[in-house]
């Protein structure tokens, strides 16, 4: 009697486990349901540099997102206390989106500087970087010293919008004839910076700039026009 009762118990999880393989997928709202439900990775906050070294401490050991221009790579620099001895990492030094590396003080003080550990993806992706070229790094803010962020990077995405060496030279010769008042020539000089993809921040500059220089041409031209009538 007892093992008919235990046969039985077999033959009904048997059945069960036949309805359940013929069961129908989930689909429609259900199944959005459920894969809502499954976490997504989450991406890492876009921070400006001038964020980052204002609050350093505030992103101590937190990944994130930030964008720099290269200037060039590293090959020697002072680890200090830190972690980014030389032979453990390269390193890479650049304008943040804030610089306008056609005015000659910022371009000789790049504010960026990130690491990335030899062999690792991202020592891979920035062996053939070039200077002006822009990228958008993913990393994490290991330590804090000199009151400024030292970062690991994890990755680096290209970017097309970036600050040509043709913009620098055509913007830093517009400068120079903004300060002769030559407006005329430093608009000319401006059109050619402005061509090709650029930053916002870099974009809106020399937009400001550019009209400054429309303004100040225009302003001059009135008294003469006056004096001819």
């Amino acid at each position: 009697m007892r093992s008919l009762t235990l046969f039985g118990v077999v033959l009904m999880a048997t059945g069960l486990a036949l309805r359940l393989s013929r069961a129908e997928p989930i689909r429609g709202a259900a199944a959005d349901e459920t894969r809502a439900a499954v976490p997504m990775p989450d991406e890492p906050p876009l921070v400006s540099w001038s964020e980052l070294a204002q609050h350093p401490c505030q992103w101590l050991g937190r990944r994130v997102r930030v964008r720099m221009q290269v200037q060039s790579r590293m090959t020697d620099w002072n680890p200090y206390l830190t972690r980014f001895g030389t032979g453990q990492f390269q390193a890479i030094q650049g304008w943040s989106d804030e610089q306008f590396p056609w005015i000659e003080s910022e371009y000789d003080t790049p504010q960026v500087r990130v690491f990335a550990r030899r062999g690792t993806l991202a020592d891979r992706e920035l062996a053939s970087v070039k200077s002006y070229s822009r990228y958008e790094m993913r990393g994490v803010v290991r330590e804090v010293f000199l009151d400024l962020p030292w970062i690991e990077i994890e990755d680096a995405r290209s970017m097309t919008d970036a600050i040509s060496e043709a913009t620098v030279i055509h913007a830093g010769r517009a400068l120079d004839l903004m300060n002769q008042k030559a407006w005329r020539l430093a608009e000319l000089e401006f059109e050619q910076a402005l061509g090709g993809p650029l930053p916002d921040p870099a974009l809106i500059e020399l937009e400001r700039l550019r009209e400054a220089c429309r303004h100040a041409e225009s302003t001059e031209a009135e008294p003469e026009a006056k004096k001819k009538r």
